[in-house]
């Protein structure tokens, strides 16, 4: 829900502000930084009160182990990683019509390469790779050690837990990485969308 509820609007928010933006910037009432930084500060903004609200509601319904404050964090940086891919997907497209159509595309192959509804030994080797670039696949791993790594209240248990850390990969010494790569997921999509629109706004211009 934090990936798609917050990625679909995005994906669809640039073609249909596109005529817009490229009247106004050929007129030099702002340029592209500063119409994408301020597009990325309400972003931000409103993403977090999305994601506070679904916290406070699935966190205690569910009854997680893990820590509030870190299941929310993860949570957001998940939301901003997605978004900033419909971003650049966004800002490539010129038809709303095939942005919406490209959403699926984009998240759903994430829930099957993240780890948690296939094991990643059943997926083809061939495809396997692609689950390094999904940010649904470090949030898995870090969810799971959060939620798991301090055990599950059993020996039963705790085997149970371990096995299922171990499906995804996932290592308690080793979730730094997965920290870092969801930053750099983001600073990477941010920076091409930027790039994307910029080349657009100046073929208009």
């Amino acid at each position: 829900m934090s990936m798609l509820g917050t990625a679909q609007p995005e994906l669809l928010a640039f073609p249909e502000q596109r005529p817009v933006f490229l009247r106004e910037y050929s007129t030099n009432h702002y340029s592209v930084v500063s119409y994408f930084l301020s597009r990325l500060t309400m972003e931000a903004i409103l993403t977090a009160l999305q994601n506070l609200v679904r916290c406070l509601i699935s966190y205690y319904l569910i009854a997680f182990n893990s820590n509030f404050g870190m299941f929310y964090i993860i949570l957001y940086v998940l939301s901003m990683t997605s978004s900033a891919l419909a971003v650049m997907v966004g800002a490539a497209v010129e038809d709303p019509k095939l942005g919406h159509e490209l959403a699926p595309l984009l998240f759903v192959p994430q829930m099957l390469l993240a780890g948690f509804f296939v094991v990643p030994d059943l997926i083809p080797v061939w495809l396997r790779w692609a689950r390094f670039l999904c940010s649904l696949f470090y949030s898995t791993k870090i969810m799971l050690v959060e939620e798991f790594g301090d055990g599950c209240g059993s020996e039963e248990a705790d085997i149970a837990c371990e096995r299922l850390i171990d499906s995804v990969g996932a290592d308690e010494d080793e979730v730094w990485w997965s920290w870092v790569i969801l930053i750099g997921l983001f600073v990477v999509f941010r920076f091409l969308a930027l790039i994307i629109l910029r080349q657009k706004a100046l073929k208009f211009y």
